[in-house]
């Protein structure tokens, strides 16, 4: 937890203030599940294109290392891509979990009704809420980013790590394909060979 100042221990703090840094907090929640559908429309986006490029690819005969270096290059930033989409989600859950804990040392000091002082006080939910969680065992340290968070919350974390391990075989595959069948252009060959004795049938 932030350690506060011993003067703060002892002021009463306002409401409002509270209310505004707890919306502040849940703005931050609603921009990283944004940012997750914006990053995971990209990567299927990058998908789709990387299957059209490939089947343009292996059907042009004098372009098919255009076709087998575009397909490499958007694979690879789409891999980079990932990464950063990995990046992004625990520097946003770092900056939830800072709030949430600035909001629980806040909570024991809030004035709720100036013109009575000290006739309410807080039930300090959130503290009591993450001590439930980890009583069940429902919450769990993530990796080595000092993360800790709710068990369900790793399927954020498998989504973009899915997509990665997706476009390294792609690029895998790919690479066997080219390997097994040097110089490229006998793919181009190989294809039209098999529409031509399909057509014939």
């Amino acid at each position: 937890m932030l350690a506060m100042s011993t003067d703060s221990k002892h002021k009463k703090l306002s409401f409002e203030e509270f209310k505004l840094y707890y919306e502040s907090a849940e703005k931050v929640t609603d921009r990283r599940l944004e940012t997750n559908r914006w990053n995971y429309t990209v990567c299927v986006a990058i998908l789709i294109a990387v299957a059209v490029i490939t089947k343009w690819t292996f059907a042009t005969t004098s372009l098919v290392w255009v076709g087998l270096a575009a397909v490499t290059v958007l694979c690879t930033m789409a891999i980079l891509f990932c990464v950063l989409w990995v990046g992004q989600i625990r520097a946003f859950k770092n900056l939830n979990n800072a709030k949430f804990e600035v909001l629980n040392q806040m909570a024991p000091n809030l004035e709720f009704d100036h013109d009575k002082p000290g006739a309410l006080v807080s039930f300090r939910p959130f503290e009591k809420e993450w001590t439930k969680l980890s009583e069940t065992n429902s919450l769990e340290e993530m990796g080595k980013s000092n993360i800790v968070a709710l068990k369900s919350s790793n399927i954020e974390y498998f989504i973009p790590k899915a997509f990665a391990a997706l476009f390294c075989a792609i690029l895998l595959v790919l690479a066997l394909i080219v390997a097994f069948n040097w110089p490229p252009s006998k793919l181009v060959h190989t294809a039209s060979d098999t529409v031509d004795s399909v057509q014939a049938k």
